[in-house]
């Protein structure tokens, strides 16, 4: 029997998307620091995400978003953790 060489199209078109999707994570850039007065181009907010603290402390927020090009970009900022928000009275009459 002759071996039989065979290219499934399949594999080669899954292999070559993997490839390209990999390289585009790769270069995805690393998130730009908040500073005031910057000016940021905000299409569309992807994300919002924050390391938990149990304590009422600064913490990084990180913002997934896209610009008015479709750029997907990351910032990264500084808020007060929630934790800082349960220690504030509450109250009623709006003072």
């Amino acid at each position: 029997m002759t071996g039989k060489k065979s290219s499934n199209p399949a594999k080669i078109i899954i292999t070559s998307l993997s490839l390209i999707l990999s390289c585009s994570v790769l270069a995805e850039s690393p998130p730009t620091t908040y500073e005031y007065g910057l000016k940021l181009d905000i299409s569309k907010v992807i994300s919002i995400s924050t390391k938990g603290s149990r304590t009422c402390e600064p913490v990084d927020r990180t913002m997934k978003y896209m610009d008015s090009y479709g750029k997907t970009k990351t910032l990264k900022y500084r808020v007060l953790s929630d934790a800082c928000d349960k220690r504030r009275p509450n109250n009623s009459n709006g003072i």
